[in-house]
């Protein structure tokens, strides 16, 4: 299909005009059918969707300002971790120890085995700089999630508290009209 564009297109010309040269219409032709094979390639099929990673980061933060938190208790805490660059978005599940209000280092990430192992375990270190700008802030929650913070990777990530999210939005409910509601 894609090797018969070129003729596909020639045949779509014009030929009644005799203006143009053969070989800007060969040109013309070409063009055309490379949009074409372009637009059919940017076109995502079964296989190429799977491959696309989903912003999960996006995904929890929108979850977390839609359905607000309860009061996150001291003591071990089951966590979201995610991670996000330029080029894609990574979730995992994870544990971290909260005390007062604050993570305490370490964080841990669990293994596909069920076994959890620290954050550096897992080749991820925080950006020494960033780390250094951001001192003791770096630790508190606020709303259920961490700070954002970064890796020497330059990756940006946050820790979701999940387990503190409202089981239901946390929109107003709307009044029935008068009749139904003075019935």
């Amino acid at each position: 299909m894609i090797s018969a564009m070129p003729m596909i297109v020639l045949g779509q010309l014009d030929t009644t005009k005799k203006a143009v040269p053969d070989s800007a219409r060969l040109k013309i032709a070409a063009d055309s059918a490379k949009k074409i094979v372009d637009t059919v390639a940017k076109k995502p099929d079964s296989s190429s969707v799977a491959a696309t990673p989903m912003n999960c980061y996006k995904q929890w933060l929108d979850v977390f300002s839609e359905r607000g938190v309860k009061p996150l208790t001291d003591g071990m805490q089951e966590v979201v971790i995610a991670f996000k660059s330029k080029e894609s978005c990574h979730c995992y599940m994870g544990r971290v120890q909260v005390a007062g209000g604050k993570i305490t280092a370490p964080l841990y990430v669990q293994t596909e085995g069920g076994d959890y192992k620290t954050f550096t375990a897992m080749g991820k270190k925080l950006d020494p700089e960033f780390l250094a700008a951001q001192g003791d802030a770096l630790w508190h929650i606020t709303n259920g999630m961490s700070a954002l913070f970064q890796t020497v990777d330059q990756e940006y990530g946050r820790v979701f508290f999940y387990k503190s999210l409202n089981k239901n939005k946390q929109a107003n409910k709307e009044a029935p009209s008068p009749a139904d509601l003075l019935k």
